[in-house]
């Protein structure tokens, strides 16, 4: 198992666009899958991924913990019905097409 990202190409920091704390070149380096997505977060994936951290971050780890934080927190489905393991589960599953659906450019 590596410890760090074998794809990741160091640059030297003069070159880096942005600062002294960018390790890599946007413009020189091919993005993998796992780096992308085809396309930014709609606003209720933005709002769902904000109420997640703070679900998180409450110490939920498990699926009935996460639905039930986020539905004491007011959460909604895209239905706008409370969240069931089973909506939630519908939901990650969509998202997580999106990391693997071609983007334009």
């Amino acid at each position: 198992m590596h410890h760090t990202n074998p794809f990741l190409h160091v640059a030297a920091r003069s070159e880096a666009k942005g600062g002294p704390t960018t390790i890599e070149e946007p413009k020189a380096v091919e993005n993998i899958v796992f780096q992308t997505r085809g396309g930014p977060l709609d606003p209720f994936e933005d709002r769902l991924a904000d109420e997640l951290m703070t679900v998180f971050d409450g110490g939920a780890v498990e699926l009935e913990d996460v639905v039930a934080g986020l539905n004491a927190a007011g959460s909604r489905d895209r239905a706008g019905a409370p969240w069931t393991g089973q909506s939630f589960s519908g939901q990650m599953a969509a998202s997580a097409d999106g990391l693997f659906a071609a983007s334009e450019g």
